[in-house]
């Protein structure tokens, strides 16, 4: 297990060269000049040219991206056009930001989802089965900024019960100690604070583990079925095993392998890629970072930010291969 751990991150390597080498062209490939968008429509050439030579924009490309390169040696990722500020300490900043809001998202799809596939699989064809399919069809088909809208809409505006955008309340201000509001709320003994935190992340959370549950409770059941009449569950039952845990122990057991995959992958992508949630609901997150970031044209913020999501992309493949080892003997003694 430890050799192919280490086999997959030298693997690393090499994929984040291409993904640095293709992310550094494109950013330069895009119609506009950062200076220009900096100074606004009113500046004159003379403060254009200036500012250019002060952000090193008038270098070659390829010295740009030597002086680049090098400095990812020392983790220094630029400083942004925008702010002045190093990149790498407003990732950072904001990164707590986005794992709070993804790691809850998957929890609840895998509480939700997993269930109301072991479920619809157990009764196929039957009125629950019915319903949480098109609960299902409505939750994978719906977009998540139109999702987002209609739960802030009745939630926020109509009902007034959660608020509509934000970390916290701007009343109830969280010290900032790990950077997860909930967990520095608690730490410093600002139960409110965490309160609010909480309140937050509702519905933000909703958007983004729906789409997941919805498919993830789908997989699990078509899997099951597949799973449910093999020769290994008719055995468990001729052995007189409780229904129970055939179905837990021996069915879904087998059933979770392909659901690591859409978990991880998906868990992945709301890292890097829940920029529509993180910009509606105003979430001081990573994804809304580059956002703005894209909009201003900040280099620097564009190739750190995207940088940091294949990263975590690539980890998390990593720990879904290891999760396949724990969860499939096979698996394990191909791992060696």
């Amino acid at each position: 297990m430890a050799s192919f751990i280490l086999r997959r991150l030298i693997a690393l390597i090499p994929v984040m060269c291409i993904v640095l080498v293709i992310v550094f062209s494109l950013v330069r490939i895009i119609p506009g000049d950062p200076a220009t968008t900096l100074l606004g429509p009113g500046a004159t050439q003379q403060q254009i040219e200036a500012l250019r030579a002060q952000l090193n924009l008038d270098e070659s490309v390829i010295l740009q991206f030597y002086h680049y390169v090098t400095g990812l040696f020392v983790g220094d990722f630029g400083v942004s056009l925008k702010t002045g500020q190093p990149v790498a300490q407003e990732i950072l900043q904001r990164l707590p930001a986005t794992i709070e809001l993804s790691v809850l998202a998957v929890l609840v799809a895998i509480i939700f989802g997993i269930p109301i596939g072991v479920l619809s699989a157990t009764r196929p064809n039957s009125l629950f089965d019915h319903v949480t399919r098109v609960v299902s069809l409505i939750g994978v088909s719906m977009p998540a900024f139109l999702l987002a809208l209609v739960l802030q809409l009745i939630f926020a505006t109509y009902l007034g019960w959660l608020p509509v955008s934000g970390r916290f309340s701007p009343y109830l201000p969280v010290e900032r100690v790990t950077g997860f509001a909930i967990l520095d709320g608690l730490l410093t003994g600002n139960l409110d604070g965490a309160l609010s935190a909480v309140q937050h992340l509702i519905l933000p959370t909703a958007v983004l583990a729906a789409f997941l549950a919805a498919t993830l409770g789908r997989f699990v059941r078509n899997t099951m079925l597949d799973v449910m009449g093999e020769d290994f569950i008719r055995t468990a039952k001729a052995k007189g095993l409780r229904r129970r845990d055939v179905v837990l122990n021996h069915g879904l057991r087998n059933s979770l392998l392909p659901a690591v995959t859409i978990v991880g992958l998906k868990f992945a992508e709301m890292l890097g890629g829940a920029i529509l949630t993180e910009t509606i609901f105003a979430w001081p997150g990573i994804g809304r970072y580059m956002f703005e970031a894209i909009k201003n044209r900040d280099y620097p913020v564009i190739q750190g930010t995207t940088l940091v999501f294949a990263l975590l992309f690539v980890l998390t493949s990593i720990i879904v291969d290891v999760l396949y080892g724990v969860l499939d003997p096979r698996v394990r003694r191909k791992m060696g």
